[in-house]
């Protein structure tokens, strides 16, 4: 009998749970970028709020090593992708930002 995780549950199980931690992930960030911000009050502390950013981050990669579907070279070239996209559309802003400025009269 297989008694790992992979052996106990079918994969749409995992995938279930793992679409349930991202969802958990996703409050948790939320939850401390209002802690941040501070202009909609939480009792939740910044210590908490991240501590519990770092377990709900900690769930979902658990359940994402569970999923056999996941092909870890196209994830990882998926991210170097999306990061070059990323810093592109923050180094447009930047460029738009300074463009900006510079047409205010006076500057």
């Amino acid at each position: 009998m297989d008694l790992t995780v992979t052996g106990l549950l079918p994969q749409d199980e995992l995938l279930l749970q793992l679409a349930e931690e991202a969802a958990e992930l996703s409050q948790a960030a939320i939850k401390l970028r209002r802690v941040m911000d501070g202009r909609n009050p939480t009792p939740v502390g910044y210590q908490m709020a991240v501590k519990n950013l770092n377990e709900e981050m900690a769930d979902v990669l658990l359940c994402a090593d569970q999923i056999s579907s996941l092909d870890e070279e196209q994830i990882a070239r998926t991210k170097q992708n999306k990061l070059a996209r990323w810093m592109e559309r923050l180094r447009d802003m930047r460029r738009k930002e300074d463009a900006r400025k510079s047409a205010w009269p006076g500057d």
